[in-house]
């Protein structure tokens, strides 16, 4: 006889409130990081008069790497979040 779907998966149990937080914690910093990786990655490049004037080119560009390194770390970054998830969770 086949086993309903529903029997045969196992739901993930509910994480601590600790874990959630430190997920989130390793999310931020991963953000971060992604963060200093593009504004690195900015000093290598040709500056643009697009922004306009050099403090005000600079304050978007700051807004806009912090925006795009947030956004990258919500879908999954380059993975530094969950490592660091992975290895702190078990000191839980």
């Amino acid at each position: 006889m086949l086993t309903p779907i529903n029997q045969s998966l196992s739901l993930p149990a509910k994480e601590a409130p600790a874990a959630i937080r430190l997920r989130k914690t390793c999310a931020e910093f991963e953000s971060l990081f992604i963060a200093y990786l593009m504004k690195s990655m900015r000093t290598t490049s040709s500056d643009s008069s697009f922004f306009g004037s050099k403090n005000s080119a600079d304050i978007v560009k700051s807004m806009f790497d912090e925006n795009v390194s947030k956004e990258i770390a919500k879908g999954g970054g380059i993975g530094l979040g969950r490592i660091l998830f992975e290895q702190l969770n078990d000191r839980l």
